[in-house]
């Protein structure tokens, strides 16, 4: 019999080293330490941010701010700065967001289908006057969540949205 070389261990063991590999994990991890991670900082002002990034929030381009954005902003600058194909990606990609964080039920409030739904506007987007601001148009009061079908019915003016 050997004895444990972990010199917290004091076990019998038929092994030449260890008792156990967790007896082997915690005294080659005290002799050998993982690496700690380089600290990333803005490029830009130099302030500390989160791994893998080069820039904080107030100097990335691509966050938003949904709150002054307006509908006007989103059309004549989709190509430029947004990478958008179609001027209204950029919003239905919002109001996504927006109702998956809602405590809206996540499943088409018509019919009840639970599999798969589509976040629709009741007023549609394009509708809206230029000048309003994208959080009005993603504004809960205006997303519901319907089936693809109930959403086709939505948009052909079959069905009128109600709330309860």
């Amino acid at each position: 019999m050997h004895k444990c070389c972990n010199p917290d261990c004091k076990n019998e063991t038929n092994n030449p080293k260890f008792c156990s590999r967790s007896c082997a994990a915690t005294f080659n991890n005290k002799k050998h330490p993982k690496r700690k991670g380089k600290k990333h900082i803005c490029r830009i002002c130099g302030i500390e941010v989160p791994n893998r990034r080069t820039l904080c929030d107030k100097h990335n381009p691509q966050i938003i701010n949904w709150l002054k954005l307006t509908l006007k902003d989103i059309i004549y600058n989709y190509n430029q700065n947004y990478g958008a194909s179609n001027k209204y990606t950029r919003i239905r990609d919002h109001s996504k967001n927006t109702y998956e964080n809602s405590t809206r039920p996540k499943h088409c409030e018509k019919c009840g289908y639970k599999h798969h739904y589509h976040v629709c506007h009741i007023k549609p987007i394009h509708m809206f006057d230029l000048d309003t601001p994208i959080s009005i148009i993603n504004d809960l009061n205006n997303l519901m969540a319907l089936c693809p079908n109930c959403h086709w019915e939505l948009d052909n003016g079959l069905f009128a949205p109600s709330r309860n």
